[in-house]
């Protein structure tokens, strides 16, 4: 098997297995959606908030610098405030605004964690052609790190009412990108750090618009405000632990 088709399997089999991980248990939650929906969106958003902050805001920085990621997240944001603008008029047509809302953040959360396993796949796939161990490594945190960004794209889904189909079919779509990653990096083995840097920030920038304004904005008005500050919390601390001491 020629190193370039490896890398790429490897960038397809570790992007999709760690959102369809993810996607299973956030619909195995099934029955108690309902009770706790706000709940869980906000613990969510606060695992994201977490893992941003703590894992891909200082891996670009340190991989590209503060600038470059900064010019990436600003284009992330810019980005999303496009499609946002195009999913309300045009993509998203159901009966139930609620529901309308929660495949429109999935959507968007599946594109900004599309758009990082790109960089991270290109990186793996210089690291499986020319450094074994890196490589791994890098493909066993691409794993465990898309884990919750399954969960956190199939939470809303699962919200919609949409049936289990969505699990293979999105952690197909997100991927893809990983596997085109590992094909580009272990084909040309060069990489751009503040390329890369910018992709990260663009990754950063959507993946926080999506959870700030979809995620998170329907915790509020789900969740009694006793009880929201807490899940929030509790979400940024499992989100530490799972950067420190998994990652």
């Amino acid at each position: 098997m020629s190193s370039q088709l490896f890398s790429t399997l490897m960038g397809l089999g570790v992007g999709g297995s760690g959102i369809a991980l993810g996607g299973i248990v956030a619909y195995g939650l099934g029955k108690y959606f309902e009770r706790i929906s706000g709940l869980i969106l906000a613990c969510s958003a606060g695992v994201i908030f977490s893992l941003l902050t703590f894992e891909l805001l200082p891996e670009s920085v340190s991989t590209g610098g503060l600038i470059a990621t900064g010019i990436g997240i600003i284009m992330g944001i810019i980005l999303i405030i496009r499609l946002e603008l195009f999913f309300h008029k045009v993509v998203i047509i159901t009966d139930n605004p609620s529901k309308s809302m929660f495949i429109r953040s999935g959507i968007l959360l599946a594109i900004g964690v599309a758009i990082h396993n790109l960089p991270v796949g290109f990186a793996m796939g210089i690291g499986l052609v020319n450094y074994d161990k890196i490589g791994l490594d890098i493909a066993t945190a691409m794993l465990l790190h898309n884990f919750p960004e399954g969960f956190a794209i199939l939470l809303p889904l699962a919200l919609s009412g949409l049936s289990r189909i969505s699990i293979p079919l999105t952690a197909s779509i997100v991927a893809l990108p990983a596997g085109l990653g590992s094909f580009l990096g272990s084909s040309l083995g060069i990489i751009n750090p503040k390329l890369l840097a910018i992709f990260f920030g663009i990754a950063i920038g959507t993946i926080f618009m999506v959870t700030w304004h979809e995620i998170l904005g329907q915790a509020i008005k789900r969740t009694r405000r006793i009880h929201l500050f807490p899940s929030v919390i509790t979400g940024l601390f499992l989100g530490i632990l799972f950067t420190h001491l998994i990652l």
